[in-house]
């Protein structure tokens, strides 16, 4: 074999190799992305379950029973008698 086609032979090689090598990088990352790709609807599915919590809260403390119950024990706030009741028209 000439001095020509071994060195074409051995470019061939070297770019074999590289290429190899970029196929194994690329599939690394790729792996990696889709691990976080994993972890962050993990963690928005999360973020979901806490929402859907946090508005069920949120309309409970707004319940109007709620709200008259926690304004006669922590207030001390009752309903005002008829004889008490203002009317005021403009």
């Amino acid at each position: 074999m000439s001095r020509g086609g071994l060195l074409g032979l051995l470019l061939l090689y070297v770019l074999v190799i590289g290429m190899a090598l970029l196929v194994v990088v690329n599939r690394h990352h790729s792996r990696e992305l889709f691990a976080e790709l994993q972890r962050l609807e993990k963690e928005r599915d999360e973020l979901s379950a806490d929402w859907s919590r946090l508005k069920l809260e949120q309309s409970t403390l707004l319940n109007q029973v709620h709200v008259e119950t926690r304004s006669k024990e922590v207030l001390k706030m009752q309903k005002p008698s008829a004889g008490n009741i203002k009317v005021i028209r403009e």
